[in-house]
């Protein structure tokens, strides 16, 4: 018996005869003799770029003719990755080992074979049409912000560093990882170390630092963690720094303590790539009773200083006393201007003033107070 097909502009059909594959049909009408063995038809929208079929490993090995009518042929060893892509659009990735065939009609098919083990970074010109693949781009994408320093890793080994920018590694045959190191100035806080002088009384500190890494290689390589690194350095510093002072001197010396700590850490950190710039002793707290006892021997130096200062004023003031005095001795006018001065200083601190008996009568009044 016959049977008719139509097959559309789009379509293609895969005639299958007693389980073999018999030809691929284009657009037309046809007409199939199905009396003789069992007859299937696949049919296939064309516009869906790659044929999917049992057929497909068949077809591409054991019917070349079929594959230069209808297909394009992508294949891929075991070491590459192919970029697909449709009217010259990126459409997909084909991993490693794979064989995919594409229809030819309709869309225009190319393919870009790339060796990820030789190159295993995505090429510039891809990142942004691979990237709006998602996980099917079969990469990995990241972005290195200014101030910062990427590290590169394929396969657990350190390859290099790299700047600041968009990078895209495929994440198929060998594994790339990429970590990033802040090269900008960083603060760092070691608070409240307890740390024994050497008259044997306990402080507390505060210490921080200033650094910045300059060779990302080094400091990643070197050390686990460049900062928690400065951290214990910061700490070890302080602590055998102060330890060789008394408390007299590590409140007397606080600079050259912060120096001391400095020349330590800054040859310490050197070594890993990292450089270390202000370093500052914040806080040293005393326990409570020592902070007492400085109080009142600090209260007691400034009451001593206050009365030394007291004393001094008052003896070179006793010179010029003793020339007043002479002056006044001798100058009964000098006396009374002298007068009217106290009496205007006692008339600035009282809101008001009777007057009896004149001005004698209140000079003397005001002597008689004074007096008592």
């Amino acid at each position: 018996m016959l049977r008719r097909i139509l097959v559309g502009d789009n379509e293609r059909v895969l005639v299958i005869r007693n389980r073999r594959f018999e030809a691929v049909l284009g657009p037309g009408s046809y007409w199939i003799l199905t009396l003789v063995g069992e007859v299937q038809l696949e049919y296939h929208n064309v516009r869906e770029g790659a044929f999917t079929s049992e057929w497909t490993n068949y077809i591409a090995t054991e019917r070349p003719d079929v594959v230069a009518a209808h297909f394009t042929l992508v294949d891929t060893t075991d070491v590459q990755v192919a970029v697909v892509r449709l009217d010259d659009k990126v459409s997909r990735v084909i991993g490693p080992a794979s064989r995919v065939l594409f229809w030819r009609g309709p869309m225009t098919v190319t393919a870009e074979v790339i060796d990820v083990r030789s190159e295993p970074e995505v090429p510039a010109r891809l990142l942004a049409p691979l990237a709006r693949l998602g996980r099917e781009s079969l990469a990995t994408f990241t972005v290195i912000d200014e101030g910062r320093r990427g590290l590169l890793y394929l396969d657990g080994r350190l390859v290099r560093e790299i700047p600041a920018g968009a990078y895209g590694f495929w994440n198929v045959v060998v594994s790339a990882r990429v970590e990033v190191l802040e090269t900008r100035l960083q603060t760092l806080e070691a608070p409240g170390q307890e740390i024994l002088t050497k008259d044997k009384v306990t402080v507390r500190v505060n210490v921080s630092a200033v650094y910045e890494v300059t060779d990302a290689v080094q400091a990643r390589s070197r050390v686990k963690d460049a900062g928690d690194h400065l951290y214990r350095t910061l700490q070890i510093a302080v602590r055998q720094t102060l330890g060789r002072r008394t408390l007299d001197e590590v409140l007397a010396e606080k600079a050259d303590i912060d120096e001391a700590v400095s020349a330590e850490v800054r040859r310490e950190m050197e070594a890993y790539g990292v450089r270390v710039g202000e370093i500052a002793l914040k806080d040293i707290i005393l326990p409570g009773d020592i902070r007492e006892i400085l109080n009142q021997v600090v209260t007691a130096e400034k009451q001593a200083q206050a009365n030394l200062i007291r004393r001094r004023e008052e003896t070179a003031a006793t010179p010029s006393l003793l020339n007043t005095a002479r002056l006044m001795e001798d100058n009964p006018l000098l006396v009374r201007m002298k007068e009217l001065e106290t009496l205007e200083k006692i008339a600035g601190k009282v809101e008001k003033i009777t007057v009896v008996g004149g001005l004698d009568g209140l000079l003397e009044r005001t002597v008689t107070l004074r007096n008592q």
